[in-house]
């Protein structure tokens, strides 16, 4: 007996070239699976990035789940994550869609369901509508005795570990109690980086890079062999898209061209053209950071798939930056607050000059 399981593929997340790296990292995904020629599939949540996709999203989900059950004849039981659940009871959800499709069951209606597929009793509690109900139905899950195989589908952060949080308003949180109720196996999904929890307890992380905290990771989906002594568990990745995050640019005590000089070196020796790529350009002073030349960088920004500079101003006391508040001087107290600030392609003496000229006025009496 195998099974397949993978999860938060987040169909329909992203922007042009970015979005369609999510698509065809979860048509990758399914051709691998269909090669492989499971028993079961399992999708612990996130199928979609959004409660709403797009028309376009919800064909190509379509298209790829009908090659999987009804083409390749592999059932698949797929439950509804955080991302793409109903957050109201009269909004319809998108999973519903799949309903009558050949060997696809869907789990979305916020409440356990248990049912079988072959030699496998699946046991699985979508997101649901409030934490409450979630413990409401997290206390009614069990196993099936007869059942050659139990498995349980989850999906949330696993209680008391804050690395598993992914920062969403909607997560929910899984006592680690509920692992250890004799299931053979635990679907994960919620967090985006393969990990084993425990023994047979795992999430399968996303198949496409959804954030530069998961550059360092591979991505792909779970081959679970429970007839194999040796490999049960096996990892099976997919080509993503690379992230990189570069060492800082220290600037403190160099010149602006210094500066640009060790940033494009550093960016071209990663052939950058096919890689997001994140560096810091830290301890800016003020003046350094006016001499920077943007142009240049926007360029270099050109030449990779996806660059992000972040520019850090060097750090001033904040007492002093805010002391002539207190007395009395606003003019002074708001340049030193426009020279602390980087905000870029802005006119900083422009806004200084209106800015000042509308606090001298008011002190005026102007009209």
């Amino acid at each position: 007996m195998r099974i397949i399981h993978f999860a938060d593929n987040h169909l329909g997340a992203g922007v042009d070239r970015r979005q369609q790296d999510i698509l065809d990292s979860f048509a990758v995904a399914i051709d691998k699976i269909i090669e492989l020629k499971p028993d079961l599939v399992i999708n612990a949540g996130d199928l979609f990035h959004m409660v709403h996709p797009t028309n376009r999203v919800i064909a190509f989900a379509s298209e790829q789940l009908i090659k999987l059950g009804r083409e390749a004849k592999i059932p698949m039981a797929i439950i509804s994550g955080n991302h793409d659940a109903p957050k109201q009871r009269h909004i319809g959800a998108v999973l519903s869609i799949f309903k009558d499709y050949d060997n696809i069951y869907p789990i979305y209606k916020s409440r356990y369901e248990r049912f079988n597929i072959g030699d496998c009793a699946i046991s699985a509690v979508p997101h649901c509508l409030t934490t409450d109900i979630l413990k409401s139905e997290l206390e009614k899950i069990k196993p099936d005795p007869s059942a050659k195989y139990n498995i349980l589908i989850l999906h949330g952060v696993v209680g008391g570990i804050k690395e598993f949080q992914m920062a969403d308003l909607s997560e929910q949180e899984i006592a680690a109690s509920y692992f250890n109720l004799g299931f053979d196996y635990a679907a994960l999904g919620h967090y985006h980086n393969f990990t084993e929890i425990q023994p047979m307890v795992y999430y399968s992380g996303s198949t496409e890079r959804l954030s530069q905290s998961e550059a360092a990771h591979d991505k792909g989906f779970i081959e679970v062999n429970f007839e194999s002594d040796s490999d049960k568990i096996v990892f099976h990745k997919i080509k993503s898209r690379v992230m990189i995050d570069l060492p800082a640019v220290k600037a403190k005590g160099r010149t602006a061209d210094e500066i640009m000089a060790e940033l494009e070196k550093a960016v071209k020796d990663q052939n950058p053209e096919d890689k997001i790529i994140r560096v810091k350009l830290t301890d800016i002073p003020e003046e350094t950071y006016r001499a920077l030349p943007f142009d240049k960088i926007n360029d270099l920004k050109h030449e990779a798939f996806s660059l992000d500079v972040q520019f850090q101003k060097e750090e001033k006391p904040e007492e002093n930056l805010y002391a002539d508040l207190n007395l009395g001087r606003l003019d002074q107290a708001f340049e030193k607050f426009i020279a602390s600030k980087v905000i870029e392609n802005l006119d900083k003496e422009k806004l200084q000059k209106m800015a000042l000229d509308l606090l001298h006025r008011a002190e005026s009496d102007e009209p």
